[in-house]
């Protein structure tokens, strides 16, 4: 019986996931003052470093174009954070998206300044992307990370590290949507073959950089950007095959987002890093600052191309809480009881037929503040749980051999009850009943 479930927990596929609409993250009122804000360094930008930039020769093949700057994307995209895109003579970067990789580069920022984890920005991120929005939605970055929202005023340092990331990443997007004008690419859709929209993407990406290296800035941002798109894109790990995935690519995906564009990137910034340190005071430590920036694409480029890493990123951001993320002091370790200590009792495992089959449950659980960690064992080798706690329920990812999934445990009184799932579920493995020893 129990060859069943290591079976099971090797074979099962996760389903696509469906980005939470993130419309409401600011407020239009809010909104609205950014962009008067916004708007006269978005504008000095595109006409001064991207279209001033171009030859003469591109000038007159792309004619007039125009910057739209509309507080959100129109229609369905309106709900994208993270959506800048080139339509009709036009390069739209909406506020709502400039305002959340500000937020992003702030937190990059702080926790740089700060010696803090960067995890927490992009399981942030990956948490938007996976988790269903609490009531009232879900925070802006800087608040769900318990930065203060005027940290840049407090610490110059922060305030110099965010901006060269918001500046580089914003003008490399600017260049890259002006260069789907100035090479016609004919947009994206089941009317545009797959190889195609992906040869457009890299067209892009390379007039991009050259763009940057015109300018001689390192394109810093772009790869935080990046970072960011790894966490929030649709990926391989979201669909239950090749197949499916293919198909998404084929008909639904807009700048397709793979593996193969990342090291194309890299490379391209290889060639001669020193043409993008211009700026840069000491030129070996600027070409040396443009060949890191290249290792942290191809960082992207490795989670694109492992499915395996793509759904351990989906588990965890299902299982984190928002208390978990903050930066700021967590609360002091918990002893025993509440979600801590040794348990036992059976894991009612649900079988392929429709009939579920008990197996002995041994459970070890160590809290600190909302973190829980430990490992289980029904007699097949001991697993590792990491988790959070909010309220009553622990929400956690497990890892067996080369196995994952999800779980959920609520206490009741000092028992825990829950249920247990294979890779992006938290349910359809079976159900968890246990009490402390």
């Amino acid at each position: 019986m129990r060859l069943s479930v290591l079976l099971l927990l090797l074979g099962l596929a996760l389903q696509p996931a469906t980005a939470a609409s993130l419309a409401s993250l600011y407020t239009t009122q809010y909104l609205q003052e950014r962009h008067d804000r916004y708007e006269p360094a978005l504008r000095s930008n595109f006409n001064r470093l991207v279209l001033g930039s171009l030859t003469p020769q591109e000038r007159a093949q792309i004619g007039q174009v125009r910057l739209e700057l509309p507080l959100r994307a129109p229609g369905d995209a309106a709900g994208d954070p993270m959506t800048f895109y080139a339509k009709n003579q036009s390069v739209v970067i909406p506020i709502q998206s400039v305002k959340f990789l500000d937020d992003l580069s702030l937190a990059w920022g702080y926790a740089w300044a700060k010696g803090k984890s960067l995890e927490n920005v992009t399981d942030y991120v990956a948490m938007l992307k996976y988790q269903k929005p609490p009531p009232g939605g879900f925070p802006p970055p800087l608040q769900a990370l318990g930065i203060p929202s005027d940290i840049w005023k407090q610490d110059a340092k922060i305030d110099d590290v965010s901006q060269k990331i918001l500046k580089s990443a914003v003008v490399w997007i600017m260049a890259h949507e002006v260069a789907h004008l100035l090479y016609r690419h004919p947009g994206y859709g089941p009317h545009v073959p797959a190889k195609q929209a992906q040869a457009n993407e890299a067209q892009a990406d390379h007039f991009a950089n050259e763009i940057m290296r015109r300018i001689g800035v390192a394109p810093g941002g772009m790869a935080n950007f990046f970072i960011a798109m790894a966490h929030w894109s649709a990926n391989r790990g979201d669909f239950a095959s090749d197949e499916k995935w293919q198909t998404f690519l084929a008909e639904q995906s807009t700048h397709p987002f793979t593996a193969a564009r990342m090291r194309a990137l890299a490379a391209d910034l290889r060639k001669n890093p020193a043409d993008f340190s211009v700026e840069a005071t000491d030129a070996q430590t600027g070409a040396q600052s443009v060949l890191y920036i290249a290792s942290q694409i191809d960082t992207v480029a490795d989670i694109l191309e492992d499915p395996q890493v793509q759904r351990s990123i989906a588990a965890k951001a299902k299982a984190i809480t928002l208390d978990s993320l903050s930066y700021r002091a967590k609360a002091p370790a918990v002893a025993s009881g509440d979600f801590s200590g040794e348990f036992f009792g059976v894991f009612e495992h649900f079988l392929p037929a429709g009939d579920s089959e008990e197996l002995d449950l041994a459970l070890s659980l160590t809290r600190s503040g909302a973190r829980v960690t430990g490992y289980f064992d029904f007699g097949l080798g001991a697993g590792s749980i990491e988790g959070f706690v909010s309220g009553k329920q622990l929400r956690f990812e497990w890892v067996w051999g080369s196995a994952f999934g999800q779980g959920v445990l609520t206490m009741e009184q000092s028992n825990l009850k829950g249920t247990l799932g294979y890779e992006g579920s938290d349910s359809n493995a079976g159900r968890w009943q246990v009490v402390p020893q």
